[in-house]
């Protein structure tokens, strides 16, 4: 008897990933690919639409190879967030956009006067260059030949399932992305593409994720090796489907992923579209499963603040820097860091904030800066945190941390003291394409419902009590010095961005 698995994809921005595992999680084999991302002089990133199905397809041909004989019972695909624009052939009429190009940055904000806030409301997001919707006017304006070809603007996630079964769906949460769906009704908005000058009609049907978009034509089955009439679901955007797979499907749960940037995430029943909310820049729109919503901070610079100090200063590991900042006293003895190295996004967008290290004597250790990095990063996320509560109404009671930073036992203990929540670290191994099979395995019934998917696919986690002294005296920390540091650099650091643009004589 032959046993069945899921199939997940996760096509990112750096890698192309396969995984195929049982009902339990459990990894029976994987491929990956290097992803075709093409950077130019001027900063433009893109990538070929083609290429990215020729590597997917490799990665799936790689898996359904190591495991001959076998059946697969569902595929679905996690995928950054990107649009692609195809003929009526299916074919790319231009190269897709990557969503941190920010070439579309005047096009967002020509989006002002149609009213920022009643953008919000619809969509979940301020108008920004990473909505897709505006790399769509751009090629339009700027690339007309290519536009008046177009036929279909599809998610990169729907336009693999789009290779893989001859449908065109768009998931939920990738649709999102666009600055074009209305959150509430579910589907496209008529008065955000009325005002683009897009027409509905070159839209790909918005889907539930872990719905069935279709089977395997015998085309995809003959280049990926799988058998045709595979059953292929709906996924998600990478980092939701990530979210998923870590177990965090209701209100009161949260996750924090830190890498070189931390990416904080809440679930809520309902959009959060305040106008305080958009203020403090926070993205809420639809979630994975269970028709659900979150709300998402970020904090751009995160571990990649920890990795310059080391690469610039240090040249000591990860552990042995942390051993030191271990040894300094909660405070790092008047040391404070702000973590804004990359600009400030959540709690009100400026991209002209700087980071900074204040407070230095010249007794000031190694040991102590790398203490205040942690803690100014901590009190980052404390302050995000505070803020989603306060504007959710939602009382966060656990938060489940991935990434990097949740291989250090003193920064997630820090972490937990801080905010005063319970910390879990959970080690989940490619989460964004796990979850994305995991949603093939709802679409399958494999399992019964989200919870039961994540009752079944289980890791070991570490858990962090907040200890109540600790707590106490970050909380006066923060309140008395911490919190006012960026108010009183504010001017400043215009100033300095205003000069560096301005003068750069040698």
């Amino acid at each position: 008897m032959t046993m069945g698995y899921l199939l997940g994809i996760d096509a990112g921005s750096t890698n192309y990933k396969a995984i195929a595992c049982d009902a339990a999680g459990q990894f029976l084999a994987s491929a990956r690919r290097t992803a075709n991302t093409k950077y130019h002089e001027n900063g433009w990133a893109e990538t070929s639409p083609e290429q990215l199905w020729e590597g997917v397809a490799a990665c799936i041909a790689d898996v359904a190879a190591q495991l001959p004989g076998e059946t697969c019972d569902g595929i679905a695909v996690a995928s950054t967030g990107e649009d692609v624009l195809l003929d009526g052939d299916a074919q790319s009429v231009h190269p897709a956009i990557r969503w941190f190009d920010t070439r579309t940055e005047a096009i967002a904000s020509a989006w002002e006067p149609f009213g920022r806030e009643y953008v919000y409301q619809i969509t979940g997001i301020n108008p920004n260059p990473v909505a897709s919707i505006t790399k769509m006017q751009w090629i339009k304006r700027y690339v007309p030949e290519a536009w008046e070809r177009a036929r279909l603007w599809i998610p990169i996630a729907g336009f693999l399932s789009l290779k893989l079964t001859g449908q065109a769906r768009a998931p939920w949460t990738n649709a999102c992305r666009t600055m074009a769906f209305d959150l509430r009704q579910r589907d496209w908005s008529e008065e955000i593409l009325a005002e683009a000058g897009i027409d509905r009609s070159m839209l790909a049907e918005p889907i539930r994720p872990g719905a069935q978009i279709g089977s395997l034509t015998a085309a995809a089955a003959a280049v990926t090796g799988l058998k045709e009439g595979t059953p292929v679901f709906a996924g998600g955007v990478d980092y939701a489907c990530g979210t998923f797979a870590t177990g965090i499907i209701r209100p009161g749960q949260m996750l924090d992923s830190t890498g070189t940037s931390e990416q904080l995430l809440a679930i809520l029943d309902a959009p959060e579209s305040s106008t305080a909310c958009m203020e403090k820049n926070f993205t809420s729109v639809a979630y994975v499963v269970n028709d659900a919503y979150y709300i998402m901070g970020m904090i751009v610079a995160s571990g990649g603040i920890f990795e310059w100090f080391k690469n610039t200063f240090a040249c000591k590991s990860f552990d042995q820097l942390v051993e030191e900042a271990a040894c300094e006293p909660i405070g790092a003895r008047g040391c404070m860091m702000l973590p804004y190295f990359s600009g400030r996004h959540t709690m009100g967008s400026d991209p002209a904030a700087r980071g900074a290290f204040l407070g230095l004597t010249r007794g000031t250790t190694r040991g102590a800066f790398v203490r205040a990095i942690l803690e100014g990063l901590c009190y980052e996320m404390y302050s995000i945190v505070e803020a989603m509560q306060e504007l959710s109404g939602q009382h966060v009671e656990s938060i489940y941390t991935i990434g990097g930073a949740a291989k250090s036992a003193f920064w997630m203990q820090m972490k937990a003291d801080v905010t005063g929540i319970p910390v879990r670290s959970k080690n989940v191994p490619e989460a964004a394409a796990l979850g994305a099979a995991m949603l093939a395995g709802l679409g399958a019934g494999i399992y019964t419902s989200p919870e039961d998917a994540v009752a079944r696919v289980q890791f070991d986690e570490h858990r962090y009590a907040p200890d109540a002294e600790r707590h106490g005296r970050y909380m006066e920390l923060y309140e008395t010095l911490n919190r006012l540091i960026y108010p009183a650099l504010r001017e400043f650091n215009a100033a300095v961005t205003h000069d560096q643009g301005t003068n750069e004589v040698k």
